[in-house]
């Protein structure tokens, strides 16, 4: 057989790159400065290479990273339903313990909004069948929070 299973079932993965050390054994940083050729990018040639230094992005607006958000909301849940409810409505898809008032605390943090309210909805598992194999898609919880007038996440 020319091909193994492995080869067969997990060939079409994108395999990770391994990055090496310079050969002067100093680690690369993403902050280093680039040098170009003489000649090139720089009217003053005769004074050796040019430096280029990356442009420094700056973020639109930094978001607190509190513990409490971090493990309480899980992802946005971005369906047809969670779009058509209108602005200042927004559905996180949450971990199985949150509650309300702990919920409207992490989204305060993280995002620097005010919340009005915040609904709660507990997916259950679904049964779901291919042939005879039978399969369990599992649920989830997902919270449906209103912002106060003239709230806005920005990142949705």
């Amino acid at each position: 057989m020319p091909f193994n299973l492995s080869q067969i079932f997990g060939g079409w993965r994108k395999k990770e790159l391994k990055t090496r050390k310079p050969p002067d054994g100093s680690p690369r940083s993403s902050h280093s400065r680039l040098t170009l050729p003489a000649g090139r990018g720089s009217s003053d040639a005769s004074h050796g290479p040019s430096e280029v230094r990356p442009s420094k992005i700056e973020p639109i607006r930094a978001k607190s990273h509190s513990e409490l958000a971090r493990k309480l909301l899980t992802s946005p849940h971005i369906s047809e339903k969670a779009t058509m409810l209108g602005e200042g409505r927004y559905v996180f898809k949450v971990a199985d313990g949150a509650n309300k008032s702990a919920l409207k605390k992490a989204v305060r943090d993280r995002y620097g909004v005010e919340v009005r309210s915040v609904n709660i909805v507990a997916e259950r598992d679904k049964t779901r069948r291919r042939g005879q194999i039978a399969g369990v898609k599992s649920g989830f919880k997902k919270a449906v929070v209103t912002l106060k007038a003239g709230q806005v996440i920005s990142e949705f």
